[in-house]
């Protein structure tokens, strides 16, 4: 199962992003991380969209509780397309409904909400 893993770039190089990664490679053969597996795509957004459609699963992390911009469309994306998409909280993974916009001010950070 592909799985592709979608989370704040606020912890891209962080102890809580290896952990994470790690976690998920415990239940899952093959985890795309955009920071760890891609980096900066030339395409922006539209090149992290098109891995998502690629996906089985899309697993995203919270920032604080919320989404910014990316995760956002990556959620809707999945959802579009039909995709699975979980939330990775306190370990566990939990089935995300929809995302919501939640301030579109602040893009990197509480811009949308998840809909568990």
């Amino acid at each position: 199962m592909r799985v592709y893993f979608g989370h704040s770039m606020k912890i891209y190089g962080t102890d809580r992003e290896k952990m994470e990664i790690k976690l998920l490679k415990t239940m899952f053969d093959k985890v795309i991380c955009p920071n760890v597996d891609i980096g900066i795509a030339s395409g922006g957004m539209h090149a992290y969209l098109r891995i998502v459609g690629w996906a089985d699963l899309v697993v995203v992390s919270e920032y604080r509780g919320f989404v910014g911009t990316g995760v956002f469309a990556e959620v809707k994306e999945a959802l579009k397309l039909k995709i699975p998409v979980k939330c990775l909280r306190r370990n566990k993974l939990i089935v995300v409904k929809d995302v919501v916009i939640n301030d579109r001010k602040d893009i990197k950070i509480k811009y949308g909400k998840l809909v568990i």
